[in-house]
């Protein structure tokens, strides 16, 4: 359940842009609030076992439609309102793609530069589960590209994230240690 709290708050963080806010107002400026509403909007959602489901009882009651992709979750996990799917089958629906699954060989790079590119323009990637499910480099061009406009990463590639990274600099990144 705190793993999900973190990808929810990350989330949410993402779509209403609180850290751009924040940053504005430890310099002295008072922005608007920005960033775009929940309700409606797809999250592709990668790993549907405890923290996944968990992940999703929180984006549902945020009206947000799921989209799970998990072969090997139990057919009773479909309990909540949620759209199973194979990887990544439907990705260019997706405003979102939360990562809480765990790392395995099939998991490994399962974000890269080709699922990216399917992608919708804008998305939003948020990782809980384990840093290498991610392509970082990948993630990186796209960020640079404004394929993906953001990112909350709770676990790198590469750990400790290395000082002359690309995403300590990108001013839509949260980062966070797991």
């Amino acid at each position: 359940r705190e793993v999900a709290d973190i990808a929810m708050g990350y989330v949410i963080a993402l779509a209403r842009e609180t850290y751009e806010i924040d940053r504005a107002v430890r310099n002295g400026k008072w922005i608007k609030p920005r960033g775009i509403s929940l309700s409606g909007k797809t999250v592709a959602l990668l790993g549907f076992g405890d923290i996944g489901q968990s992940s999703a009882k929180r984006l549902l009651a945020s009206d947000m439609k799921v989209i799970s992709y998990d072969p090997f979750a139990d057919d009773n996990s479909n309990l909540l309102e949620v759209e199973r799917e194979i990887w990544p089958n439907r990705i260019e629906e997706a405003d979102f793609i939360v990562v809480t699954c765990s790392l395995t060989k099939s998991s490994y790079h399962m974000v890269n530069t080709e699922v990216l590119t399917q992608a919708k323009n804008g998305v939003r990637v948020i990782n809980v589960g384990r840093g290498p499910i991610i392509d970082q480099s990948a993630l990186e061009e796209a960020l640079k590209s404004g394929k993906v406009y953001s990112a909350a990463l709770d676990v790198f590639e590469v750990e400790p994230l290395p000082i002359d990274s690309y995403l300590l600099t990108h001013p839509h990144c949260i980062l966070g240690s797991h």
